[in-house]
């Protein structure tokens, strides 16, 4: 009989509690979500949890299901990166939905009426099944929280005194480019690299971060040659046309870029700042000038789910659509009245008041 480890992981709204089996190792998992989640382990409640996940390990055979030659094929992730691509078959048998990754061996069982899942695989202890435990955890969180009123704007954002500073725009724009200058040389601490969970809080527009897979584009890691030689790569800049395509980015492994970028605790929340707006690129000189009507870039930068259900690699959590458009109309009109600022140039971030009272006003 193998023993039984009881984790429980906390963000925001979401409550999770996972299962382990003792010879099933996750350590890379609970690393990757320990920078913005409250991690513990305990024998806690699981009544108010949105999921118990179970992890074993063991034999994952389709021909013990009804239906097995009728599975409908789908991917988990798909990426540009085939290291970042996960293929799965899928196939409902009653209030179940079984999804298979035939490349790990991986059963998941969706039982969204007991509030349980099951993860049963022979291959625990390799990235790739890492990779699958990720995502059944980011899209369940990302699923409840746009539930309970939260909004992902497609942003990385910075954190200094007390308060969030929003960098967003299309891939490309130069926002890990901004987010590197006011770490490194401001003294602001990373919150988030890719998308940053918005809410209302008693009337006040609050930020969480939230974790990713960090990809660094090649102009910017040109710009810091310390950051390069942690990565341990060559880069010749000279080889590469027109090196800010976003085109041309490094995947940075999350330990070593929390080395690179010095973050915020895990579960913060705080009020919104400012929101920038960057276009880098190869220009000498950069300007920070405000912009007062940018209502129609942050439409285009709220990340929600699709209407279509067919969408959804999964259906434990369905997402109230009709809330969520009224969640992203509440939070649109509060970023509206956020001071917001271009970046234009080379992003080599000069004096401003926006980022340079912030670090003099102490802390």
């Amino acid at each position: 009989m193998f023993k039984i480890k009881t984790i429980t992981l906390h963000f925001l709204n979401t409550n999770l509690v996972m299962l382990v089996e003792d010879e099933v190792h996750i350590d890379r998992v609970i690393d990757f979500f320990s920078t913005h989640f409250v991690i513990r382990e305990s024998e806690g409640d699981t009544s108010s949890c949105v999921a118990t996940i179970s992890i074993r390990k063991g034999q994952a055979d389709l021909a013990n299901y009804a239906g097995h030659h009728d599975w409908e094929p789908l991917y988990i992730r798909k990426s540009a990166s085939p290291f970042f691509t996960i293929p799965a078959v899928r196939q409902h048998v009653g209030e179940k939905e079984h999804l298979f990754c035939k490349h790990t061996n991986t059963l998941l069982t969706l039982d969204a009426s007991t509030k349980f899942i099951d993860v049963t695989s022979e291959d625990v202890t390799s990235e790739a099944f890492n990779l699958i435990l990720i995502e059944l955890i980011r899209d369940v969180v990302i699923k409840n929280e746009e539930n309970e009123g939260t909004v992902i704007l497609h942003a990385s954002c910075a954190f200094r005194n007390g308060a969030a500073y929003l960098i967003t725009g299309p891939k490309g724009s130069g926002k890990t480019t901004t987010i590197m200058e006011l770490v490194h040389r401001f003294g602001y601490q990373i919150m988030s690299g890719d998308k940053t969970f918005l809410f209302e809080k008693n009337g006040v527009l609050m930020a969480s971060g939230w974790p990713d897979y960090p990809h660094i584009g090649i102009g910017t890691l040109t710009k810091y040659p310390e950051v390069i030689n942690k990565v341990n790569m060559s880069i010749n800049a000279e080889e590469i046309k027109d090196i800010w395509s976003p085109k041309h980015k490094v995947a940075v492994d999350p330990q070593l870029f929390r080395e690179i970028m010095p973050s915020s605790e895990p579960g913060l929340q705080c009020p919104v700042a400012y929101i920038f707006y960057p276009t880098v690129s190869s220009s000498p000189d950069c300007f920070i000038e405000p912009l007062s009507n940018h209502q129609d870039r942050i439409g285009e930068n709220i990340e929600t789910i699709p209407e279509t259900s067919d969408s959804s690699w999964n259906h434990y959590i369905k997402v109230n659509h009709e809330k969520l458009q009224f969640s992203v109309k509440k939070i649109t009109q509060m970023l509206e009245q956020v001071q917001a600022l271009r970046i234009i140039g080379s992003g080599v971030l000069p004096e401003h008041e926006s980022i340079s009272l912030s670090l003099h006003s102490g802390g």
